[in-house]
């Protein structure tokens, strides 16, 4: 019975432990992140060829060192094995979607071009937060760590091709509305298995970026 009593304490003891360790790590990572005033302009719209692999077709490059910097703040707040994203695009177009309905009605270049007459080459991105989608996986959890933006133009670039989609035939659901994030980090190099990305904003922001 005292055997009995001694592990249900250890149990308990380790258990406040783990529950400490996670409040604190998750105090740690609400702080704010800082980054200059001038990463948030300068950004390169960029079109990929849609036989290659990757996330998207149409992105946003940011300025040099724009994630590098977030990344090295994150980890120096969770110090956690994490792997950076194989490309630093926030997606505009993804490649899934182009290649389902886009294809037959805008080349690459006609898409950039379009992306540019939107004026999507000039945009001023707004972070809203540093933000994290956790979900279990092979007795683990998967972690997968971005910058949230707010981003109407981009929206409004969406619905557009949207638009044209439907006009030429093509379906009129093609790009849904989604969220416009920049990945920062994950546990594992499987980024695009988290798209589609669904954003809960209260639950999924961690920390403010200024």
């Amino acid at each position: 019975m005292a055997i009995v009593k001694k592990l249900l304490v250890a149990a308990l003891a380790l258990g406040i432990l783990g529950y400490l360790f996670i409040s604190s790590l998750e105090d740690t990572i609400s702080e704010p992140y800082s980054l200059d005033g001038a990463s948030l302009s300068g950004w390169t719209l960029e079109a990929g060829e849609p036989s290659m692999r990757g996330l998207s077709v149409l992105g946003l490059r940011p300025p040099l060192l724009f994630r590098a910097n977030l990344f090295d703040q994150l980890f120096n707040r969770t110090m956690e094995s994490m792997t950076g994203p194989p490309d630093d695009l926030v997606p505009i177009v993804l490649r899934e979607e182009y290649q389902l309905g886009l294809a037959g009605l805008l080349s690459p270049s006609e898409l950039l071009q379009r992306a540019r007459t939107a004026g999507l080459d000039r945009l001023t991105l707004l972070p809203v937060c540093m933000a994290v989608k956790r979900e279990p996986y092979q007795g683990t959890t998967r972690q997968f760590y971005f910058v949230l933006f707010e981003t109407p133009e981009i929206q409004a670039f969406r619905a557009e091709l949207t638009a044209l989609a439907a006009e030429r035939g093509a379906s009129a659901g093609l790009l849904d509305p989604f969220e416009v994030v920049l990945p920062i980090a994950g546990s594992d190099p499987a980024f695009t298995t988290w798209w589609p990305l669904v954003v809960d904003r209260q639950n999924d922001c961690r920390a403010e970026i200024g």
